[in-house]
């Protein structure tokens, strides 16, 4: 027990304080899916996007120990919204495992990672034939896994340079499960693509929030269910909590921003085999949404994946609804995330000629690219776009921007600001 104390007390003393958020999320609608005659779905626990099939947008969904995924077609409003779902089948992939994460390559890989639970492990597998292509490597650590607490989140970068994968609650080694006083230290497990080659590397503590509700009918708990790797770079991480008879909803969903400054990498030292009674800096983050899923009771909402991107420049999330309990369906549900724009690519506070060299490194970028890099609308690429951001924010109080401190705020002209930043830009050049 007073390991416990120690390691819970070492953990909230070194925890950052939140950042401001890169994002905003806002849910916007649901939809059953209801499968044609002669198929069968069950269990999805997580879902990813393929992209644009005619008219509307592919995903796959994993299935919980059915050795299949779900595939379907959703229509999209120009609000985000779901409108219609078509297209259902199923894909065999052989092996019945606990597969609760799935994140899709591409159209020349034509495959899928998935996250089972139970091994614990990460593997691709082909669509076309189901075939296993390879296993990733798992640090020994995760071996230490609670039962049906394992894996149950993986999510893949736009640019498919990283992928994040997380247990659900806290490894034996690494302190207590939620309760309805205290969260659950659970890790993310950054993994690192070279090619079609994945190989472990960062860990991170993430402190998952506690139970929502105080009885303990049925089987409260809180867990992490799924990660989202924006364009930006930005990691989103959803929760679930469940409580029966807490108010006002059964099944209570969180999404928050992540945020890995200070967090001290646990895949080293000490903390490798175990965080009890150890010092470390878990990630941060900002709550974006909590709610229920449906908008009434709430649903065990367990897969969350970027989707396509709106006219309006927002994004579309979409989630999916485990239906193995009374409360839940085969629910789909559409969220928008919107990008908070800023030119701070150095984060100290104001816009000036610095920035405008990190977006001058960063011009050309068209996938992957980072804040830091000049990606002020969060989009993945640097361009004209953000360069009109920084010109706007230009010369505004420390943390504000134009828009923050009204149409008033004068803005130096295009050229006055240029004129300003020539030597700087020569240097930028030559470097």
């Amino acid at each position: 027990m007073r390991h416990i104390l120690l390691f819970i007390a070492s953990a909230w003393l070194c925890a950052p304080s939140a950042h401001a958020a890169n994002w905003q999320i806002n849910r916007v609608n649901h939809m059953v899916l209801t499968p044609p005659g002669g198929v069968t779905v069950a269990e999805m626990s997580g879902v990813t996007y393929v992209g644009p099939a005619g008219g509307n947008h592919r995903f796959i969904a994993a299935e919980e120990t059915k050795g299949e995924l779900v595939q379907f077609d959703l229509a999209v409003s120009a609000a985000g919204g779901i409108t219609a779902v078509s297209n259902v089948a199923t894909i065999d992939i052989g092996p019945t495992l606990d597969f609760e994460g799935v994140a899709y390559t591409n159209a020349a890989r034509n495959s899928v990672f998935l996250a089972d639970e139970n091994g614990p492990g990460v593997r691709e597998v082909g669509l076309a034939t189901g075939a296993e292509l390879q296993a990733v490597a798992i640090p020994p650590v995760f071996a230490n896994r609670r039962a049906n607490l394992g894996f149950e989140s993986l999510a893949r970068s736009p640019d498919g340079a990283v992928m994040w994968a997380a247990n659900e609650q806290a490894l034996t080694v690494d302190g207590p499960v939620a309760t309805s006083a205290a969260g659950t230290n659970v890790r993310l497990l950054q993994l690192n693509v070279a090619g079609d080659a994945v190989t472990p590397g960062s860990q991170y503590a993430y402190r998952v929030e506690p139970i929502h509700g105080t009885n303990a009918f049925g089987s409260p708990q809180s867990g992490l269910s799924d990660l989202v790797a924006m364009p930006d770079g930005t990691v989103i991480s959803l929760e679930r909590s469940v409580s029966l008879l807490a108010s006002p909803s059964t099944y209570l969903s969180r999404i928050y921003e992540i945020d890995f400054a200070g967090a001290t990498d646990v895949s080293v030292g000490p903390t490798a085999a175990g965080l009890i009674g150890q010092t470390f800096t878990p990630v941060s983050k900002q709550l974006l949404w909590s709610g229920p899923a449906d908008g009434t009771n709430g649903q065990n909402l367990e897969g969350l994946t970027l989707g396509p991107r709106l006219a309006n420049g927002s994004w579309v999330l979409i989630g999916v609804v485990d239906d193995g309990d009374e409360l839940s369906n085969n629910t789909i549900v559409a969220f928008t995330a919107t990008a908070i724009p800023s030119a701070d690519f150095n984060a100290d506070g104001a816009v000036d000629g610095t920035d405008f060299l990190n977006w001058q490194r960063g011009l050309g970028q068209t996938i992957g690219a980072t804040h830091a890099e000049g990606d002020a609308d969060r989009d993945g690429d640097v361009d004209a776009d953000d360069l009109s951001h920084w010109r706007g924010d230009f010369g505004t109080p420390p943390g504000e921007t134009a828009s923050a401190v009204g149409e008033s705020t004068q803005v130096p002209e295009p050229a006055t600001a240029f004129q300003s930043l020539g030597g700087l830009a020569v240097l930028a050049v030559r470097a």
